[in-house]
This record gives structure tokens, C-alpha cells and sequence, in this order.
């Protein structure tokens, strides 16, 4: 009997002192990390209002985050290929996605089919500048596909951890 009491004591205790330490943790931001004082550098001070402090970090509400590490958002890709006829389309959009992919490994490809239309676009770009750097490098690189290059936007995979 003496031996539950003190077992459930034990156990009511240490319960109650993972809660505190749960409590005490507190959530670390950029603006943490900035006011942190290094020896040697400056000091920086960020002045603002806590709701805005509460924001930071958060995914908004027009960006999704996918278990694959990557948010998806609005954007633009390279439209390489359309064509709505039956008997070619299928055919041509495959070769000139694998073209792509072996000249540009890194690359998405994304295949698709809208009615009456098999689309083949490349890449997920934020901006439509970095977009179109990149349908220069595949004009110079496959010049055979240079008047068929569009801009397009479109929701976007950008992944989480691009900048790291």
C-alpha cells in the first residue's frame, strides 16, 4: 500500500513537471535571433507590435504546406508544349518532356491534359523574371522549342528549404 502511495506520488509529481517545462518553452523567431546579443556586433533592436511578432514564422492562408516540404503557391512555369490533335499529341508532349529532363535534370515537368488540349509545362518559379532567365537558358539550350515557350501562371511547388 505504502509502495503505490509513493509510486503515485512519483508519477503526479514528474507529470506535473514535464507541464511546467512544456509551458516554459518558448517559441524562437528571426526577431529572437536578431535582438540576441553577440559580442562583437552590433545590437539590434526591433520594435513592433506583438500580434505582427505572433505572425512571424506561420504559413499564410494562401499558401499550403504539403508533407513533401514544399509550399505550394501562386507562380508561373513554362508552358513548352500544347496541342489538341488525337493522334500526335500524347507522342510529342512525352519526347519533348524527356528532351527537357535530360538537358535540365533538375527540372519539373509537369504533364497534362485539359480538354481538348495535352499541355507540357517546366519548372515552379515565383516570379515571372526568374521564369523567364530560365526560358532563355532552354532557348539557347533546345533552340527547336524556342516559339512554343510561354510563360503561364499557375500554383507552384516551391520547397520549403530552397534558400538553405
Amino acid at each position: 500500500m505504502k509502495n503505490k502511495f509513493i509510486l503515485t506520488l512519483l508519477l503526479v509529481t514528474g507529470l506535473c513537471f514535464f507541464k511546467i517545462q512544456a509551458q516554459q518553452v518558448k517559441r524562437v523567431t528571426i526577431i529572437d535571433d536578431l535582438e540576441t546579443f553577440v559580442p562583437g556586433e552590433g545590437i539590434i533592436q526591433v520594435s513592433s507590435d506583438p500580434r505582427i511578432t505572433e505572425l512571424i514564422g506561420l504559413v499564410s492562408p494562401e499558401m499550403s504546406v504539403s508533407e513533401t516540404d514544399y509550399v505550394k503557391t501562386n507562380g508561373f512555369r513554362i508552358q513548352v508544349f500544347m496541342s489538341n490533335d488525337p493522334r500526335t499529341a500524347r507522342k510529342e508532349l512525352t519526347d519533348r518532356g524527356s528532351l527537357i529532363k535530360s538537358t535540365f535534370p533538375d527540372i519539373d515537368i509537369y504533364e497534362g491534359y485539359a480538354a481538348p488540349n495535352w499541355k507540357l509545362l517546366a519548372g515552379d518559379f515565383v516570379s515571372k523574371e526568374e521564369a523567364d532567365v530560365f526560358r532563355q537558358q532552354m532557348k539557347k539550350a533546345i533552340p527547336a522549342l524556342g516559339k512554343e515557350m510561354y510563360i503561364v501562371p499557375a500554383k507552384v511547388n516551391i520547397p520549403i528549404n530552397k534558400n538553405k
